[in-house]
């Protein structure tokens, strides 16, 4: 079991925080992504419902053009099971993160015309990723992704086309399977 998806969105606005709203600037994640340390994924930022870290490698996080993107393997507990179950229903559709801002340098303020402020993430440290029923950022998204070719009722020659085809698509890097095959 798996979910896909971007646990945050670049030069996307967070809903109102109080007086301020929040927006990611590319590159935020990038210092903190190199420096190796453990990010974890857990169930509404709560440590005790751990569903995988970069440390097992279980969590893989790369910044691509739209944001912090991430694959996660879920646990075969009962936890991972009822998270997938969550997101593959769509009850859980957003994705959330705990960070700290690296120093005066890691962000910017300015009043909008609104007389909201803006707060811009330019350098933050990473510490988990969570899914979320109500996220702070709503352009946030995770989806489930369970592809297990070995139980479809088809036959052996159908099933290594399909096979095939999945791994022609991953190697263009494209993804062409439905968000859950289950």
């Amino acid at each position: 079991m798996r979910l896909t998806g971007h646990a945050a969105v670049f030069n996307s606005l967070s809903h109102n925080m109080g007086d301020f709203v929040e927006v990611i600037s590319p590159g935020a994640f990038s210092r903190t992504l190199r420096d190796k340390d453990p990010i974890f994924a857990v169930h509404h930022h709560n440590f005790a419902e751990i569903l995988g870290s970069t440390r097992s490698q279980t969590l893989k996080l790369t910044e691509d053009s739209r944001g912090l993107y991430f694959e996660l393997e879920l646990p075969e507990t009962s936890l991972g099971r009822d998270v997938h179950a969550l997101v593959s229903r769509g009850d859980l559709a957003h994705m959330s993160f705990l960070f700290q801002v690296n120093g005066s340098a890691g962000e910017s303020w300015r009043e909008l015309p609104s007389g909201l402020f803006e707060r811009t993430l330019l350098d933050v440290d990473l510490f988990e990723i969570s899914t979320v029923a109500r996220p702070a950022y709503p352009d946030s998204t995770v989806f489930a992704r369970d592809l297990n070719l070995n139980n479809l009722n088809m036959s052996s020659a159908r099933v290594q086309r399909m096979r095939a085809k999945l791994m022609r698509s991953r190697l263009a890097g494209i993804v062409t399977v439905p968000l859950s095959c289950t």
